[in-house]
């Protein structure tokens, strides 16, 4: 029993990642959310990348066309996997100027 344990963790360990499988780290994005801006402002991603907005600092939501997160405080965070190609603008509606895009190839 033992040794049919060890087998089956070394092949875990040894076997390719199947397509469909959970997204790899590099198929994540993360924004922060400081007192009045985003860093990165734009985020340039291939399609069924998942982008996280982090708050880092205040109070700030992330709004448009296909984003809507609730007001989040520090340490909230929401997230978007984006499937199709484009230019997604968005802001936090409560601090004027406060925005940035999401570009999807």
């Amino acid at each position: 029993m033992k040794r049919l344990l060890i087998v089956a963790a070394l092949l875990a360990l040894t076997v390719p990642a199947v397509a469909g499988s959970e997204p790899s780290e590099r198929a994540t994005k993360k924004v922060g959310a400081y007192n009045n801006y985003f860093t990165p402002k734009k985020v340039t991603v291939g399609r069924g990348t998942k982008v996280t907005w982090v708050v880092r600092q205040g109070v700030h939501n992330v709004r448009g066309s296909v984003l809507n997160s609730p007001n989040m405080t520090r340490g909230g965070s929401y997230s978007k996997t984006f499937k199709r190609r484009g230019t997604f603008r968005y802001v936090c509606t409560l601090h004027s100027g406060m925005g940035g895009k999401v570009v999807v190839r």
